[in-house]
């Protein structure tokens, strides 16, 4: 058994050697492995699309992960500018392929997950990103008051309420026009 003792002594204390702790480590590295997977299976990707417009304006990127509030909030963000601009969807794990030149407004939307701990493909995209004045970041909390700051960097930050759907995609849009019309 997993935890039985090496040894018991004569006077019923149970003895774990160091072979027996080392079993025990491997267990907790393998249960932490498995809880990563499954938090990371959690997340929803956002499906990969490209609306193409003759004659484009500005170049606009989404990318992160869904949910039913994001995704309502991106549909309503592709009906906004698809038909004066470019809007690519990709998956959050392509972003260290992109060059933030290479659009001019970019919106990456994630949630919190255990104090953003395992969001690693937006962090290293921030990372690399960080002289970029092109990215509108929309964090997802529990927390409603919750606020995330990355350098420069403010991010839009909402829980999954549908009461602040308005309000959110209000504060993306303004926060993305900006960019794409100065």
């Amino acid at each position: 058994m997993f935890w039985m003792p090496d040894q018991v002594r004569h006077d019923g204390i149970r003895l774990f050697t160091r072979a027996s702790r080392l079993q025990a480590s491997k267990w907790v590295v393998a249960g932490i492995i498995f809880l990563l997977l499954l938090f990371s299976s959690c997340s929803k990707k956002i499906p990969e699309q490209r609306f193409v417009t003759e004659n484009a304006q500005y170049d606009l990127l989404i990318t992160g992960v869904t949910s039913e509030f994001k995704a309502d909030i991106i549909s309503r963000i592709i009906d906004r500018y698809k038909d004066q601009g470019n809007v690519d969807l990709i998956d959050l794990n392509k972003l260290d392929q992109l060059q933030c030149g290479d659009y001019d407004a970019i919106l990456v939307m994630d949630s919190v997950q255990a104090g953003s701990l395992f969001n690693f493909s937006l962090k290293s995209f921030l990372k690399k990103t960080e002289n970029c004045k092109n990215i509108v970041l929309l964090y997802t909390a529990g927390d409603p008051d919750w606020k995330y700051q990355y350098h420069e960097l403010d991010a839009i930050t909402s829980a999954s309420m549908v009461e602040d759907q308005d309000r959110v995609f209000n504060e993306l849009t303004y926060a993305i026009d900006v960019l794409i019309f100065r």
